[in-house]
């Protein structure tokens, strides 16, 4: 399925010919104040199964060890979380308009959810020390 979408003002878009259809959920902290709520992602994507138009207007921000945030100067959306660890880069849902079918299958740093969000999917729920350790597991 591809998708294209873009930041709120236009000024970023990003294309993706070919993705898989499987949403995931982070409840962690930084995701909170960076999202304003959890971060609904795509599937982590590499840099070189995407097209990225408009990166003069990206501000990039190292939030952690393992990871960069990306948000549009202009408009302020939030574009993408990039793992340096994995170099993938997982794109919010709310930028594609095209994404209505796609399935919530997995919510990471569980242990961290507010107690008011609720999904009525069944998940794989990961609590933040497990995420870590299969992240790592995984990059090595």
């Amino acid at each position: 399925m591809e998708l294209a979408g873009q930041c709120l003002c236009g000024k970023v878009s990003i294309t993706i010919p070919k993705i898989s259809e499987e949403i995931t959920v982070c409840h962690c902290h930084m995701c909170q104040k960076f999202f304003g709520g959890p971060f609904m992602a795509l599937k982590g994507v590499l840099p070189e199964n995407f097209n990225l138009n408009g990166e003069e207007q990206i501000q990039r921000f190292m939030s952690s060890e393992w990871a960069e945030r990306g948000s549009c100067k202009a408009c302020g959306s939030s574009l993408f979380y990039h793992g340096l660890a994995d170099n993938e880069y997982y794109f919010p849902v709310g930028l594609f308009a095209e994404i209505d079918h796609a399935k919530l299958t997995e919510e990471i740093f569980y242990d961290q959810k507010p107690a008011f969000f609720h999904y009525k999917e069944p998940t794989e729920k990961l609590t933040e020390a497990a995420f870590l350790q299969k992240l790592f597991a995984d990059s090595e």
